[in-house]
């Protein structure tokens, strides 16, 4: 018998009965496993998180007698085969393979096929939809997962002899299916993709192990198309070239000559597009080539083409305006001032119409307004939003349906495509787009194709909020086009001009920093608390949150109290005031840590990616109701249901007592608070600022310092975004080299 503390060499073989633990970061797992020696349930401790249960496996490992925990096996490697029992291939299939295949199908499939069910799904799964109740959909992503499950060992090997983590394993295979192993080796740049998450870096070295040259051209040219990756996510359409091969060999520490070679061979292979900028030559002393990603160039040509063919349309609806906003007034018995009438009229009256302004201006009063008379007229307006809660504001505001874009355009997950483009345009007389400073020049695009020259279009958006968090500056260079008729608004209405955040943030705009303490009056809604320091202002913030402004303004600090940081990292960034907030409000609850952030039972996170198939959106915010860290799975309560994610689900979620000011953006809250120091100097800017002022509804409070806060006011320079938009509206003259609308269009995705 092995005592404790020995340890001895085993081979076992079973199916994993549950796992009792396992973390998707580490990969490790603590499993039962029933040993088909002796029927016997036995524990087995290793890297093996990314397997499930039902799973038959051949272990290697070292046995031994843990002083707590009793006997268990160590395995050091293991091998995935295929059940042999009509129980086993039972449990195997109901496991959650295939989301939508429960206990009750897998036995249907079971009793169909008997112990020769794999067999049948990876060789012949035609024959699958004999059983009832089994679609098209399910055999497919049955057979795509069994097969899955034996390409994901080949890849564990693979990368394991590299050094490489396992947890990659099942994105790769994920990513690239049955080929995984074949395609790594044959091109290993090909992880530095952000769907799998290795990144560039990590992408090289195992390169580097495999031989490949430092100067070869397949690592050179990755190293080029990461680079300008990179860039798009900086908010950059473009880099000039001479930035981009100057940024490449930094990354490489390579001699530019080395890289500017490539360049012209990447655009003529059509991996990029290399143009001159856009517009007359007289415009640039020294025009240079731009470089693009081939999405990114096709957009924003698709953009400017779009705009100007609804422009040249000359819609006109059949409106008269006056008589109209006149009916208006009446009915309503509201008197607009003249920025509002103007608004109205070029609304009505033009093809295109850009409506912009700062908070309380009445940009809501006009999309009210305009969606009113276009009803009186049987005309069919059109309303949406880039996210989902700032749809449901413009919902809320006009008593109409509102839709994101995504769901406008009836984005189909499995295709990757929107349903509603050229071909197949919407169907409306007007389309009116709230919180246009979010759109990013790829939905931009998107939108534009499925808007018909019979219908008329208006952006509304404060052009003085943070840029998209995607690629481009679309609002910003629509208006400084000039091609589009704009109203700016500037007259302040909200709440008779007694609100004290639209009055900060009016005088943000105008460069006047906010006073020490708002104006002190009681009943306030914007307060300036200083503190000395970082961790001076996070113990002002913990206080505030849980305890003073709930004690004062009668609100709930998960509910109606939002935290908006201008970075992540710090004494007072996101991820520390999650921490602190969770600890305070949910001390001592389950918890699971994931990508370093822990998740604990009752937070407050949100999503922060489009999920089709659970319908959860971006900046949809949920509270976790339950953790089983048995089946690894989180249980969450969002406004419309529940719905449960597994560990590895959970990149997919951020706690969401403090996020950042670009995460706010369409939303608005009962009560914001918003640290300003010197700590986050890399950030303060006054948009940031502004952005995260001007999403409180009833209550703001700044914490930090005089300095800090006059810093970010006085900063008024977001920084350039490389971006032809423009340019392209103004003039539509196409440059030399690669033209974008030669190019094939590539898939449209969330």
């Amino acid at each position: 018998m092995t005592t404790s503390g020995s340890e001895t060499p085993v081979t076992v073989q079973g199916v994993i009965e549950r796992f009792t633990f396992r973390n998707p970061d580490t990969d490790w797992a603590v499993v039962k496993l029933v040993d088909e020696a002796n029927g016997q349930p036995l524990t087995v401790v290793g890297s093996m998180a990314q397997l499930r249960e039902g799973q038959r496996l051949k272990i290697n490992g070292m046995r031994s007698v843990h002083p707590r925990f009793g006997v268990q096996v160590k395995a050091d490697a293991f091998e995935a085969i295929a059940p042999n029992t009509e129980d086993g291939i039972e449990a195997y299939l109901a496991s959650g393979l295939v989301r939508g295949i429960g206990p009750g199908t897998a036995r249907k499939i079971v009793a169909a096929f008997g112990v020769d069910t794999l067999r049948v799904i990876e060789e012949e799964p035609t024959r699958l939809r004999q059983v009832r109740g089994l679609g098209e959909r399910r055999v497919e992503e049955l057979g795509q997962a069994v097969r899955a499950q034996k390409d994901l060992q080949n890849v564990l090997v693979f990368l394991r002899s590299h050094g490489l983590g396992p947890a990659l394993a099942a994105r790769i295979v994920r990513r690239y299916g049955a080929r995984a192993s074949a395609l790594i080796q044959a091109n290993p740049f090909r992880l530095a993709d952000d769907r799998i998450g290795i990144g560039f870096r990590t992408a090289d070295r195992l390169a580097g192990q495999m031989g490949i040259a430092p100067t070869a051209p397949e690592r050179l040219d990755a190293a080029l198309e990461f680079v300008l990756g990179q860039a798009a996510k900086e908010g950059h359409c473009y880099l000039p070239e001479a930035e981009l091969v100057q940024r490449t060999a930094e990354l490489l520490s390579l001699a530019e000559a080395e890289l500017s070679v490539r360049v012209p061979e990447l655009a003529r292979a059509g991996r990029v597009a290399r143009q001159m900028p856009p517009g007359p030559v007289l415009l640039h002393d020294d025009p240079r080539p731009i470089v693009y990603p081939i999405a990114l160039a096709i957009a924003e040509d698709g953009v400017a083409r779009s705009l100007d063919r609804l422009l040249q349309s000359k819609r006109r609806l059949p409106v008269r305006a006056d008589a109209a906003i006149e009916w208006f007034e009446q009915t309503s018995a509201t008197t607009l001032p003249d920025g509002q009438r103007e608004a109205l009229r070029k609304c009505l009256g033009e093809p295109v119409t850009v409506v912009t302004g700062g908070p309380g201006v009445g940009k809501t009063t006009i999309v009210r307004a305009l969606v009113k008379i276009l009803e009186q007229k049987q005309l069919r307006p059109l309303l949406a939003a880039p996210t989902g809660r700032a749809a449901k504001r413009m919902e809320e505001a006009t008593g109409r349906p509102a839709s994101t874009i995504h769901r406008l355009l009836e984005f189909t997950p499995g295709a990757g495509r929107f349903a509603r483009n050229a071909e197949t345009p919407l169907e409306g007389d007007v389309l009116v787009v709230d919180e246009a400073s979010m759109l990013d020049i790829q939905i931009a695009h998107a939108l534009l194709q499925a808007v018909p020259d019979t219908m008329s279009l208006v952006l509304v958006g404060d052009r003085n909020q943070l840029p998209s968090v995607g690629a481009g500056n679309v609002l910003d260079d629509v208006v400084q086009s000039g091609r589009v008729p704009t109203v700016a608004l500037t007259r302040v209405f909200r709440q008779q001009s007694g609100s004290q955040i639209v009055r900060v943030a009016h005088d943000m705009l105008a460069g006047v920093a906010p006073t020490k303490g708002g104006d002190g009056s009681e009943g306030s809604d914007f307060y300036f608390v200083e503190a000395r320091n970082g961790a001076h202002a996070r113990l002002l913030i913990r206080e505030l949150v849980t305890q003073r402004i709930p004690k004062r303004f009668g609100l709930d600090p998960q509910r109606d109290i939002q935290i908006l940081c201008p970075m992540y990292r710090g004494e007072v960034g996101a991820d520390a005031l999650n921490r602190d907030l969770q600890d305070l409000l949910h001390p001592g609850q389950i918890e699971v840590e994931r990508s370093g952030k822990r998740f604990r039972v009752g937070d407050k996170v949100m999503q922060v990616r489009n999920d089709y198939d659970r319908d959860v959106w971006n900046g949809d915010v949920g509270r976790i109701t339950h953790i089983d860290t048995g089946a690894a799975k989180v249980f969450l309560r969002f406004l419309e249901a529940e719905q449960e994610y597994r560990f590895e689900e959970l990149d997919d979620l951020v706690p969401a007592y403090a996020i950042s000011v670009h995460r706010s953006q369409g939303s608005e809250y009962p009560a914001v608070v918003v640290p300003v120091t010197t700590d986050h100097f890399l950030m303060l800017r006054r948009s940031v600022v502004y952005t995260a002022i001007t999403r409180g509804k009833r209550l703001v409070v700044v914490v930090g310092s005089t300095k800090a806060m006059e810093m970010a006011v006085a900063n008024a320079d977001d920084g350039q975004r490389y971006s032809g938009l423009r340019d392209r509206l103004r003039s539509l003259l196409r440059g030399d080299g690669v033209a974008p609308g030669s190019l094939q269009q590539p898939e449209q995705g969330a």
